[in-house]
């Protein structure tokens, strides 16, 4: 990234973010709520264009790609996101044929929900959304979390994107996931949102952001004896 900020309705939410991502790299996005890291990530993985400066990939200007294929390059769990009109297996895979049931199955056990799916009389079969599906399983914010974490890793892609992926769990599933992050992100380059402290032990490095810019970056243990705002 070099001098990207982005503005809405003339408010700048990123301001002039210069910082390399290494290939492999696990790097951890910190601050409180609003400063910015979501349009941040949104903006590394082209879903918002930059107001100024320039991402780049390989040293090519990401608006040089086709913006479809360079969305293959990002698994993402976000914030804001929808369940299909379809079965668990669909939802996992994001499509109703050809699905990979074995890697369906993994991927949920990863996300720590595949017992309970299993312990459904119609398993992978069972339908969700009940705007359309009246009968549809009904899943706990937190189980949904679990069910887009999975989705994300059934994806494959290069680069993974993690916006507060334990907002919704309970510290032990939230612990769990932070235990298996290595896993999960294995050969991957990731990006991991949180306002957390407990999630900046398993990231390589760590970016404070403030007012949509970068306050500090360094490991957990730099900044700890920086003593600044980290």
């Amino acid at each position: 990234l070099r001098g990207v900020s982005k503005h809405f309705g003339g408010v700048r939410a990123v301001n002039n973010v210069t910082t390399d991502i290494a290939y492999g790299e696990r790097r951890l996005f910190i601050g409180t709520n609003g400063a910015g890291k979501t349009t941040l990530v949104k903006l590394i993985s082209g879903l918002l264009d930059p107001t100024e400066g320039r991402i780049l990939l390989d040293g090519k200007d990401i608006q040089e790609f086709n913006r479809s294929e360079y969305y293959t390059l990002f698994s993402a769990v976000f914030q804001d996101f929808s369940l299909l009109a379809g079965t668990v297996a669909a939802n996992v895979a994001q499509n109703e044929e050809k699905i990979n049931l074995p890697l369906v199955k993994n991927c949920l056990e990863k996300a720590g929900l595949r017992e309970k799916i299993e312990a459904l009389p119609d398993a992978y079969e069972t339908c969700l959304n009940r705007q359309v599906y009246e009968e549809a399983l009904l899943l706990s914010s937190g189980e949904t979390q679990r069910l887009m974490l999975a989705r994300a890793l059934y994806k494959d892609a290069p680069f993974i994107i993690l916006d507060e992926p334990t907002a919704a769990l309970d510290p032990i599933a939230e612990s769990e996931l932070y235990q298996k992050y290595h896993e999960l992100t294995k050969n991957k380059s990731s990006i991991y949102i949180s306002h957390r402290l407990a999630s900046t032990r398993f990231c390589d490095r760590i970016v404070m952001i403030g007012d949509g810019g970068i306050c500090e970056e360094g490991t957990h243990e730099e900044l700890i004896r920086r003593g600044g705002k980290y």
